[in-house]
């Protein structure tokens, strides 16, 4: 039977590498990620801890990647979550809207930036018409629920849900 298998040098994050030393601040033990005062998962790895690397023992700050989970609550030998498939029922509907007032204003950058942001042109809600109008038919099919959950509609710009 075989260990883990290691990850290439060239594969490896600095993460890995930080990872691969216990740290004296936070008892963090090899393989797992620095610690705050409230034992959660730390934003950015330790100054001590960070600088047994010789390639980052010059960077001022080094942030924990996001698979580790920084801000959750650590729990010892919990393997980071699994990416969620997006074809899954379960998983998010990510829908975008985009919107201006008159005819003469054109939709493109907006339609653009959502596409930048991973959401299929067949998922973008558009429309022309005046915030003056009550009724927005695309706006209202945007909201419209899709599966078994309500989608969270975006705006062009914007990292945040739209509100009524």
């Amino acid at each position: 039977m075989t260990g883990p298998q290691q990850p290439s040098p060239t594969d490896r994050s600095d993460a890995d590498d930080i990872e691969q030393h216990a740290c004296s601040k936070c008892d963090a033990q090899p393989g797992s990620p620095c610690r705050s005062r409230g034992g959660a998962v730390a934003s950015a790895y330790h100054t001590r801890r960070f600088t047994m690397v010789p390639r980052l023992k010059k960077a001022l700050r080094v942030p924990t990647p996001a698979d580790r989970g920084p801000g959750r609550p650590w729990r010892p030998g919990t393997p980071p979550p699994a990416p969620i498939d997006p074809d899954l029922p379960s998983a998010d509907i990510r829908i975008g809207y985009a919107r201006c007032s008159t005819l003469g204003q054109e939709l493109d950058s907006q339609l653009d930036a959502l596409s930048k942001h991973g959401i299929p042109r067949d998922k973008i809600f558009s429309e022309k018409i005046s915030t003056r109008v009550r009724v927005r038919p695309s706006f209202e099919e945007a909201l419209r629920p899709r599966g078994r959950s309500r989608p969270t509609p975006r705006t062009a710009g914007s990292s945040s849900p739209c509100t009524r």
